[in-house]
């Protein structure tokens, strides 16, 4: 084997693996329907809060963001999402 079919060979592999990337990529991250009812709007954003909190605080130990949550739950009296929410809101002000 030369050292050009190595060079084809190893150039075939990376493109096929690239596309199979790219199409299992894309089928896992589709566009989502639209929510059929208010309960399901919801449950998409708490998923967006989630996944904003876990993005913001990606950095901090989970023992940290759960302190966290749980401050902002006894301060303001909110649930698990809001909390998140306003952890994240009070973390973009502080940090602009």
């Amino acid at each position: 084997m030369d050292t050009e079919q190595l060079f084809l060979g190893l150039s075939l592999l990376l493109l096929v693996g690239g596309i199979a990337y790219y199409l299992a990529h894309h089928k896992s991250h589709g566009l989502r329907p639209a929510p059929a009812t208010p309960r399901q709007a919801d449950l998409g954003l708490q998923s967006d809060i989630q996944r904003d909190f876990q993005r913001v605080f990606s950095m901090t130990s989970s023992q940290g963001k759960e302190g966290l949550i749980k401050r902002w739950m006894d301060r303001t009296g909110c649930d698990r999402t809001e909390a998140m929410r306003l952890a994240t809101e009070e973390w973009r002000r502080d940090n602009r």
